[in-house]
């Protein structure tokens, strides 16, 4: 009986600190898939990715990293596009201010969209 009592107590503490971990991680991932409009050049890449790292310290922003696709020959990997951008916030509220910001705004006008012809954008984690 009391080794019944010692499983069930570590099993419920186990599901309950995975519960509290989850509720209080709040981060929130933003990833960004870009084609640019001269597919496969080297220099708009390398021109994206440096005019995008302008953004790594903006509140807010826990983690960011750009690069160029990895070409690959396996047939579920999609490597037609150029650069991707992945970048994690604090939480959603982090994200929010990220995409009001005037420094964002103003490198996605004046730098980035000027070079890209396609951007696919996903958002996720715990609410």
């Amino acid at each position: 009986m009391k080794k019944l009592f010692i499983s069930l107590l570590f099993i419920g503490s186990f599901f309950s600190a995975n519960f509290a971990h989850a509720q209080a991680d709040q981060r929130v991932s933003h990833v960004i898939v870009v084609w640019l409009k001269e597919p496969g050049n080297a220099q708009m890449r390398e021109k994206f990715i440096q005019a995008s790292r302008a953004l790594e310290q903006l509140p807010g922003v826990l983690s960011r990293h750009v690069s160029a696709v990895i070409p690959s020959e396996r047939p579920k990997v999609d490597d037609t596009f150029d650069v991707a951008v992945t970048v994690t916030f604090e939480n959603a509220e982090a994200l929010k201010h990220y995409m009001q910001s005037p420094k964002h705004k103003k490198m996605l006008d004046e730098q980035l969209k000027p070079i890209v012809n396609r951007v696919v954008v996903y958002n996720f984690g715990n609410q």
